[in-house]
C-alpha cells in the first residue's frame, strides 16, 4: 500500500488534474523523525503516574494518530535504534545490546533507513544520537554531531569532588562500582561544582563542567557561569543544527532524524526545570513493595544495574533520594520537550505541515523505581512502552488513537510506505526483507481491523551468554516466555501495572496459549540463525 497524497485530502475537489500536474501532486513528502533516549510512557499521562509538562509533544500527539501500545523491539538503546534502523529483529542481526554497525554481518551487508532514503532521491540529515552512537556510516548527505551525554560533572574517571553533592557520591560509591553510579547523578545545571586542585588527575582548581564526545575519553570544557551564560547543552545544539536544515530551502525532499539525549542520565538540566516540579510535591510512580516476589525467578534474579542503581540510591538517601530522582526524570523530560517545540515552531514557520510526515518515539521505556529498578533492559512495561506519535501531511488520523499493539520494527516499512519507496532496500545486497509491518492503514483509520501485521508486539533481552528471553504483549494481555521455560502473564486491562503475574491461573490458560502460539509463529520467521 503506497501512500498517496490524495488520501490525505490535498487535492481542492472539482478540480481537474492533467497527469503531468498529478504528478506533481504526490511528490515524495519530507521525513521529520524525532527520536529520545529513555522517554518511558510518562507523556501519555498514564493513571497514578507523577504528571509530566510536555505542551509540544501535547501538541504534536493532537495532531498524530498516537499508538498508545507501542513497543520497543529490546528495551535497550543499542539494540532497539538497530532494529528500527536495520528493519530486522535482533533475531536476524544477532544484536542484543551494543556493537559497531560496521562489525555485524548482517547490518553491514543491510541498507539503512536513512541510506535507503539518499539511495532514492531525498537529502539525508542526521543529528545527535541516531543509529546508537552516531552515524554508523556514510548513511547520510550530512551529519551533525554525534551523541553528548554531558555535560558532566567530572573528566575522565569520576571523583567526589567532581560532583555537586560530595557526600551523596560518596554514599553511592561504596554500595555501586564503576561506571554505575556516575548514572546516579542529577540536579540542577547551577549546581556547577567547584573542583579542588588535584596533582593526580592534573586537574587544577576551578569551577565548570566537561561535555564528552566519546565515553568519556575525550572531554572538552563545558563553560558555565549562570543558566543564562553560559554553552549550549547537547540537546540545544541538535534543536539548532536541525532549525538550519528546518529554515533552508530545499530543491528535493528531506529526511531529518533529530536524537535527543535527555532523559537519559546523567540528569542535568537548567534550574528552571527542577523548578516547574518541587520536591515536596512530587509524587511516586504506582509501586507494590512485594512487587517481584511472583515474578520468573530467572528475570528478578538477572544481573542488572537497574536492580543495584535502586538499591544503591534507597540505601544511600532513602526515599527522599528517590522522590530526587523522579523530579529530575520529570525536569529533563520538560527540558526535552522545549527542544521538540523548536521543530515544531519551524513547521509551522514554513509551512511544512501539508507536505511532512513527523514520527515522534524513543528507543526504549525506563522504569523510576517500578519493580525495583532504576533503568531500561526489562521484560515489563516500563521498560517496553514508548511514545508513538505519527502526524501525515493532511492529518488523516488526526487525534486518533490507535489501541492495536505495534512495534519500533514498524517503522520502516511505514516510512517506506508513505514515502513509496522501494518495499526492499536490501535487494542486490543480502536480500533480506523488513521484519515489521506499514502502520498506514492505522494512519488512516487508527481502529481498522484491516492490517497485515500480527496482533501481538514481539520484543526479548538476551544476556550475553544466556538463552533469550522473548515477551508479546496483545491488546489486553502480556505473555512473557523465559530462555529456561517459566512464565509470566498480565492483565493488563485490570492489572495495567503488572503487579500480579496470572501464569499459573488455570483460567487465562487457553488465551496464555493463544500468544505463546503467535510469538513463535513471529520467532520462526525471524530468525535466520
Amino acid at each position: 500500500m503506497k501512500f498517496n497524497f490524495l488520501t490525505a485530502g490535498i487535492i481542492v475537489t472539482g478540480v481537474t488534474l492533467s497527469s503531468e500536474a498529478l504528478a506533481q501532486t504526490v511528490k515524495k513528502p519530507n521525513v521529520l523523525f524525532v527520536i529520545y533516549d529513555d522517554l518511558n510512557d510518562w507523556i501519555l499521562h498514564p493513571v497514578g503516574h507523577p504528571k509530566t509538562f510536555t505542551p509540544n509533544m501535547d501538541r504534536l500527539r493532537q495532531r498524530s494518530t498516537n499508538f498508545i501500545n507501542a513497543h520497543a523491539v529490546v528495551p535497550v538503546c543499542g539494540a532497539s535504534r538497530a532494529s528500527i534502523f536495520s528493519g530486522m529483529y535482533p533475531l536476524t542481526t544477532g544484536l542484543w545490546a551494543f556493537g559497531d554497525w560496521q562489525k555485524n554481518p548482517v547490518l553491514n551487508s543491510s541498507v539503512p533507513l536513512p541510506l535507503h532514503f539518499r539511495n532514492n532521491g531525498y537529502d539525508v540529515y542526521g543529528v545527535g544520537k541516531t543509529i546508537h552512537e552516531g552515524g554508523g556510516g556514510d548513511f547520510y548527505t550530512k551529519y551533525g554531531h554525534g551523541p553528548d551525554y554531558g555535560p558532566w560533572p567530572w573528566r575522565g574517571k569520576g571523583a567526589a569532588f567532581f560532583t555537586p553533592e560530595p557526600a551523596q557520591y560518596k554514599n553511592w560509591i561504596s554500595y555501586l562500582p564503576e561506571p554505575m553510579h556516575r548514572d546516579l547523578n542529577y540536579g540542577p545545571l547551577s549546581n556547577v561544582p567547584v573542583w579542588e586542585a588535584d596533582s593526580t588527575n592534573n586537574i587544577p582548581g576551578a569551577k565548570g563542567w566537561f561535555s564528552q564526545e566519546d565515553e568519556l575519553k575525550t572531554m572538552t570544557p563545558f563553560r558555565y557561569v549562570s543558566d543564562v551564560d553560559r554553552d549550549a547543552m547537547p540537546d540545544e545544539k541538535s534543536a539548532e543544527w536541525a532549525l538550519n536544515v528546518l529554515n533552508t530551502k530545499h530543491n528535493k525532499p528531506f529526511y531529518l532524524c533529530v536524537g535527543f539525549m535527555r532523559p537519559h542520565t546523567p540528569l542535568y538540566v537548567p534550574k528552571k526545570y527542577y523548578d516547574m516540579f518541587p520536591v515536596d510535591k512530587i509524587t511516586f510512580p504506582p509501586y507494590k513493595k512485594d512487587d517481584l516476589d511472583d515474578c520468573a525467578k530467572v528475570l528478578r534474579e538477572r544481573w542488572q544495574w537497574g536492580y543495584q542503581k535502586f538499591d544503591g540510591l534507597i540505601k544511600a538517601g532513602g526515599l527522599k533520594a528517590l522522590k530526587e530522582w523522579v523530579q529530575a526524570y520529570l525536569a529533563c523530560i520538560a527540558f526535552a520537550d522545549d527542544q521538540l517545540g523548536k521543530l515544531m515552531a519551524a513547521m509551522d514557520a514554513n509551512g511544512y505541515w501539508n507536505n511532512t510526515v513527523v514520527i515522534m518515539t524513543a528507543d526504549n521505556g525506563y522504569h523510576v523505581g517500578e519493580k525495583n529498578v532504576i533503568q531500561k533492559w526489562h521484560l515489563w512495561n516500563e521498560s517496553t512502552r514508548i511514545p508513538l506519535f505519527i502526524s501525515i501531511p493532511g492529518n488523516a488520523g488526526k487525534m486518533g488513537v490507535c489501541r492495536h499493539p505495534v512495534s519500533l520494527i514498524d517503522i520502516y516499512p511505514t516510512l517506506l510506505d508513505l514515502c513509496s519507496l522501494p518495499a526492499n532496500p536490501n535487494k542486490g545486497h543480502n536480500n533480506l526483507m523488513l521484519n515489521g509491518h506499514s502502520l498506514y492503514p492505522f494512519l488512516i483509520n487508527p481502529k481498522t481491523s484491516k492490517w497485515d501485521g500480527p496482533s501481538v508486539a514481539l520484543m526479548g533481552v538476551k544476556d550475553e551468554g544466556q538463552p533469550a528471553h522473548f515477551s508479546v504483549v496483545s491488546d489486553r494481555f502480556r505473555y512473557t516466555l523465559c530462555g529456561d521455560g517459566e512464565e509470566e502473564f498480565y492483565d493488563h486491562k485490570k492489572d495495567p501495572n503488572e503487579w500480579f503475574n496470572l501464569a499459573n491461573n488455570h483460567k487465562f490458560e487457553k488465551t496464555k496459549c493463544r500468544l505463546r502460539e503467535e510469538m513463535k509463529e513471529i520467532l520462526s520467521k525471524r530468525s535466520n540463525f
